[in-house]
């Protein structure tokens, strides 16, 4: 399988960054989509398939979590069911994303997803106590029935949440090392660890100079690779949900091998126009990729702003310039 699963939230910019992926290096990531609540269940189902068809690349596959999303209150669509069968018709390999916790109807949905796409991801909290292994391994078993997979037939994803903090870091590790432990009682697809190190918001940066945030969940991975695990993370984004909020001040978190270089300005009646200094500040840094704008498309993007040869864009173009240069990033750190 894969080696990279960033977890997204699934709007406009993660789908915008997808479209421009490098088409060699869709095989090797599996993102895993978390459909975000808006306009109701089925039409932000409908919302999410139309977005996956009009961009995913050729050979890649994706993962779908709709944990978000209420429940429908009316008629008998449910949304998962909805993405699989559009999915399956135009043959994009959708795995369907089943929690432990997950309801009889729920599991119901999976078990149908799973059998158009053969195979599921078992998602597992894995940030607040050690895992008793024969409640586990009880309720394993029972959603598994339910789903009608076998553990060969899934990947795990062992989600420790937030680690922006060195306490969070100690904290994450031993508590992974006891899930890792349970992991290995059964015969995977693929295990993969989980976290997110970027705060809420980036308004404790200070303005207008570059600031560095440790990857601490790069961190988190790399202290157990001797597991054989694959790495997923959150990538410019919080772990916890969020609304949509007011446009943000310009602002970029370009992401390094071990660091995120945040740059951000004020709110100051110019609209977006700050967005050209960051840019022309990012690529005179010596953090600025030694291939430049040739690196990623979002270095591209951020390359023609620092030149003043495009647009300032919006909240949702940072975003997805920010993820690409993640994306890209990638294949560095698992070298």
């Amino acid at each position: 399988m894969a080696g990279y699963y960033p977890i997204l939230k699934g709007r406009k910019a993660e789908f915008q960054a997808i479209d421009n992926l490098a088409g060699e290096l869709a095989p090797h990531i599996v993102p895993i989509f978390e459909v975000v609540p808006d306009k109701g269940p089925i039409e932000d189902a409908r919302k999410f398939i139309e977005r996956v068809k009009r961009t995913l690349p050729p050979g890649m596959v994706v993962a779908v979590d709709v944990q978000h999303l209420p429940e429908p209150m009316t008629g008998t669509r449910r949304p998962l069911h909805d993405i699989a069968v559009d999915l399956e018709a135009w043959r994009i390999s959708a795995l369907p994303v089943v929690h432990l916790q997950d309801t009889t109807q729920q599991l119901a949905d999976v078990r149908s997803a799973a059998a158009m796409h053969g195979g599921g991801v078992v998602r597992v909290t894995a940030s607040h106590a050690e895992p008793d292994v024969t409640e586990v391994d009880g309720r394993l078993s029972q959603v598994l029935a339910v789903i009608e997979l076998r553990t060969e037939d899934c990947i795990v994803v062992l989600d420790a949440a937030e680690v922006r903090s060195d306490q969070d870091l100690t904290k994450a590790e031993p508590l992974l090392r006891k899930h890792l432990a349970w992991t290995r009682r059964h015969h995977w697809k693929d295990v993969v660890v989980a976290s997110g190190a970027m705060p809420p918001n980036l308004s404790q940066v200070p303005p207008h100079r570059a600031t560095p945030l440790r990857r601490r969940d790069f961190e988190l991975w790399q202290r157990l690779q001797q597991h054989g695990v694959q790495f997923a993370d959150y990538c410019i984004a919080h772990p916890g949900t969020s609304g949509k909020g007011w446009g943000p001040a310009p602002n970029i978190r370009h992401t390094g091998r071990d660091t995120w270089w945040t740059y951000r300005t004020t709110r100051d009646g110019k609209g977006n126009i700050g967005i050209y200094d960051i840019c022309k500040a990012l690529v005179s840094a010596d953090h600025w990729p030694a291939a430049g704008r040739h690196f990623s498309w979002g270095d591209e993007q951020i390359a023609l702003r620092a030149a003043g040869h495009a647009g300032t864009g919006v909240a949702t173009d940072w975003i997805a310039w920010e993820r690409h240069t993640t994306w890209r990033t990638w294949p560095l750190n698992s070298a």
